[in-house]
């Protein structure tokens, strides 16, 4: 079974779209699958046609989605900085899903 990260690459992020303040950024990707994120989230984005994700790095404090075209989405998972917050990922697919803490 493949890993989050190498789930990732290859896709294209289709929309971000924001619950309530507060809450939860959804990713959607162009196949469908998607993944909610409950922390902070920094980004520059490139062209509408060009949010493919050609890599992703993973350190201690932050997942990165490397896009093509010099953009990025940074996701803090960085428990000093947000104690009362857990961060994980659910991501589902065809292959089945994969828990990413």
């Amino acid at each position: 079974m493949r890993t989050f990260a190498e789930r990732l690459v290859g896709k294209s992020i289709k929309s971000i779209e924001s619950g309530d303040p507060g809450y939860c950024i959804s990713i959607i990707l162009s196949d469908g699958a998607g993944f909610a994120v409950n922390t902070e989230v920094i980004a520059r984005l490139p062209e509408a046609h060009e949010k493919l994700i050609e890599r992703v790095s993973i350190t201690e404090r932050e997942v990165t989605l490397h896009l093509r075209g010099d953009g990025f989405m940074g996701i803090s998972i960085d428990r000093e900085r947000f104690p009362k917050v857990v961060e994980f990922f659910i991501y589902s697919d065809d292959e089945g899903m994969v828990v990413e803490n």
